[in-house]
């Protein structure tokens, strides 16, 4: 993963959900204007509100995940990476 973007996501996950809505909200208005010509905003913010918390909850549930393989990894004292292991 981009740790620059993880980075920003932990230490300020306000900023982070405000630019996944913005970009959000930017892709599908550009969507509805090629495909139908026009904004529905109500349809546009729907949108944005669904795809933003399935966003941020995927993304905290998959750091989660990965921050509790890698204490169970360290825990173990199976290293591998280090190349500590013994045959």
């Amino acid at each position: 993963m981009n740790m620059e973007s993880d980075d920003i996501a932990v230490e300020r996950p306000v900023l982070a959900t405000v630019v996944v809505a913005a970009v959000a909200t930017v892709a599908y208005v550009g969507v509805q204007l090629v495909s139908d010509g026009g904004v529905a905003p109500a349809e546009t913010a729907s949108f944005v509100l669904i795809f933003t918390l399935v966003y941020v909850a995927g993304a905290r549930y998959l750091r989660e995940r990965t921050a509790d393989a890698d204490g169970a990894d360290d825990a173990s004292g199976d290293n591998a990476a280090s190349g500590d292991a013994t045959e």
